[in-house]
């Protein structure tokens, strides 16, 4: 169920919710020639100041953008409270040297953050839910692609340094440069309050990503606001010129629109939800939320949050069937339900189904043959919550015509196709099994509606 997009970055969008068409544009200001493999750069040496660990040209911080460097630093500190307790790391780079850092990053780190058979799964169990049909490899490249487009800025988690694109051979950061820096600064100042590399570390060793999207809802959302502070000082003649200065960061490919869907609520329902904890208590109530780790549901839905409602931890009994054994286990939060129900049923009725959620599991198995089964179980906040997640999910199923049959099976509905996708409900919770076996539900028809 965990969406493939867990990112170590923290960035600046090039828009909230823009979904590109085309990825990259070739950055023509740079005079520095570059070929890339999937692990080293080599630069045409013209006259380099210094180069990244990929051997991708670094642009120099001249003496006056130093001053405004360090004049935003001090802003960023006014405007959160906040003090750093070191130099913020930073790197700057063209914007083409930026993307291809994006990319070889990512490509670096690849084959270290799955285990043998992982990637393969991950990307089965978007195919089988409806969300793409692209291969493995197909998939790997659309992500290279998105890392490539979807960011005018980043903070990382683990290094601790932030990165942007700037153009080449000027004395000052132009007005746009200055506002991402303002952005990203807010996040290296968040990193050193908060022990953020350590807790991404421990999510990576525990192997579960579940707090990463309410934590950076907020921290998104607080970067969002200084950078918007900073602006409000900018004059209308002011605002059409870093409005100009933007880079245009196409893609060159058309990206799947589910891939913004976690965008949606970092850079959307975040800032709803800090608007109101600014209302009740200023900055120093953002600063104090930051050390929280709000579920996407209490995202979604602000009351959640200020009445500090979790979700219910929900049990879900191992299926026993021939040769498949269980390989991976988690939990479900609210933002699952969009990511895998919006593109069909549209963002407001995901949403509305997504905030009613109690609580949720789910267990993947796989047989000899590499053949995926997926169970998975929900509850409702109240019956009418849990009827509303049932009603999503199957209108979902409805409306797909990648299935060519349904009938009703053990008191639930059974949708035939490449992937065979059984819902039902009993009134206390909502339980899914997704197969590409259909023999399975007769197999497993003692358990289907008690696991």
């Amino acid at each position: 169920m965990a969406s493939l997009l867990i990112f170590i970055l923290f960035t600046s969008c090039t828009s909230e919710e823009a979904i590109p068409t085309a990825e990259e544009n070739i950055d023509v200001t740079s005079t520095i020639t570059s070929t890339s493999t999937s692990t080293s750069t080599t630069l045409l040496e013209e006259s380099v100041f210094a180069v990244d660990e990929y051997g991708i040209e670094l642009i120099e911080m001249k003496p006056q953008m130093k001053e405004q460097f360090d004049a935003l630093i001090a802003f960023v500190e006014k405007r959160t409270g906040l003090t750093y307790t070191e130099y913020p790391k930073y790197e700057l780079y063209t914007k083409n040297g930026y993307q291809e850092y994006n990319e070889l990053s990512y490509l670096d780190n690849f084959e270290e953050d799955y285990e043998e058979g992982e990637w393969e799964r991950a990307v089965l169990s978007e195919n089988m839910w409806g969300l793409t049909t692209v291969s493995p490899e197909g998939m790997k490249n659309l992500l290279v692609e998105y890392q490539r487009c979807a960011s005018s800025g980043s903070y990382n988690l683990v290094d601790k340094v932030l990165r942007v694109p700037v153009k080449k051979n000027q004395q000052k950061f132009n007005l746009w440069e200055q506002s991402v820096l303002v952005h990203e600064l807010t996040h290296t100042l968040q990193g050193q309050v908060i022990d953020l590399a350590g807790w991404y570390e421990d999510m990576k060793e525990r192997d579960d990503f579940s707090p990463y999207a309410g934590r950076r809802s907020i921290m998104e959302a607080q970067a969002d606001l200084v950078q918007a502070r900073w602006e409000s000082n900018l004059d209308q003649y002011d605002r059409t010129e870093m409005n100009s200065q933007q880079p245009n960061f196409t893609c060159r490919v058309e990206l799947p629109s589910y891939f913004y869907i976690p965008n949606e609520l970092y850079y959307s329902f975040g800032p709803q939800l800090v608007k109101q904890i600014n209302t009740l208590g200023g900055m120093e109530a953002i600063n104090a939320a930051l050390y929280e780790l709000p579920t996407a549901e209490q995202v979604y839905a602000p009351e959640k949050y200020f009445a500090g409602e979790l979700y219910q931890d929900i049990q879900i009994e191992n299926l026993v069937i021939g040769d498949y054994e269980l390989i991976k286990e988690g939990t479900i939060g609210a933002l699952d339900i969009p990511y895998i129900l919006q593109d069909t049923i549209g963002r407001v009725a995901s949403v509305q189904a997504a905030i009613g959620i109690g609580g949720g599991a789910w267990k993947d198995y796989v047989d000899s043959s590499q053949r995926l089964m997926m169970s998975v179980k929900m509850s409702g906040d109240t019956p009418t919550d849990l009827n509303e997640i049932f009603s999503a999910y199957s209108t979902w199923a409805n409306v797909q015509n990648r299935f060519t049959d349904k009938q009703s099976f053990a008191g639930g509905t059974l949708y035939i196709g490449d992937t065979n996708v059984w819902i039902s409900t009993d009134g206390d919770y909502v339980r899914i099994v997704l197969t590409q076996e259909l023999e399975v539900f007769n197999e497993i028809f003692s358990q289907i509606n008690s696991f």
